[in-house]
């Protein structure tokens, strides 16, 4: 695997953090794969970046994980990389009013989701290669009125601990990014308002939100050959934040 030119697959890539890797990524001169829930979203980021193709795909549906790679395999031909990335947010309700539906929908995009995309992309793989699964510091510190969301983003962090003692004799990496709060479709609201916005900011000893840029450069390291020892890592990138 060289530094550029690697074949990566972000799933959860037409918006938000995904779609800010997707672009550093396609900048950088990689091969980029894109995957998608939406078609709105597939045709849009590909209009804007230079990719080598993208696929639509609801990542809790295994046969269409299965059908998203092998569209994906026709072109790339292997994978070098994979950012897991797919995922839904949380009610936002305390844990005596969550909904089990929604509870059910939020562990099967954020953790089916991710473990299917995760084995997918895994299958493709010869080492050395790099797997990185995007949970978020809700998994480390429980963020009240989240328990949806909370308990589904540390099953990734298990998720990602397990595969890698299991891939790392076959010279595949894989990690855990653990994100604070960045400004996304899913974020906007409670960072844009003027109450829970600055609640949020009084938590963040670095006093400001992520930026998609720094995120985007980290994913492009954790995806890089200089990150292979750091598998089974779990990455914090959140100012220090104690949300």
């Amino acid at each position: 695997m060289t530094d550029t030119g690697r074949r990566i697959l972000i799933s959860g890539g037409t918006s938000g953090i995904g779609y800010a890797c997707a672009e550093r990524l396609c900048a950088a001169g990689h091969r980029v794969w894109v995957l998608g829930s939406r078609e709105d979203g597939i045709a849009e980021v590909r209009e804007n970046l230079a990719l080598a193709g993208a696929s639509r795909c609801d990542v809790s549906d295994s046969a269409a994980v299965e059908r998203a790679f092998a569209e994906a395999m026709d072109v790339l031909g292997g994978l070098d990389g994979a950012l897991v990335n797919a995922g839904i947010d949380g009610e936002g309700l305390p844990v005596l009013d969550t909904d089990v539906d929604h509870f059910r929908r939020v562990l099967d995009v954020n953790v089916i989701g991710a473990f299917l995309a995760a084995r997918a992309a895994a299958r493709v793989m010869t080492g050395p290669a790099s797997i990185v699964l995007t949970a978020s510091v809700n998994a480390l510190r429980p963020e009240t009125g989240f328990v949806d969301y909370n308990a589904s983003k540390a099953a990734v962090v298990s998720i990602a601990k397990t595969m890698a003692a299991e891939l790392g004799p076959a010279g595949i990496a894989v990690t855990a990014l653990c994100p604070g709060y960045f400004r996304t479709r899913m974020t906007a609201d409670y960072l844009d308002d003027p109450e829970s916005g600055a609640e949020l900011l009084a938590r963040i000893p670095a006093g400001r939100f992520g930026g998609l840029g720094e995120v985007a450069a980290l994913v492009e390291f954790l995806l890089g050959p200089e990150a292979g020892y750091m598998t089974g890592g779990v990455v914090t990138i959140d100012g220090a934040s104690n949300v």
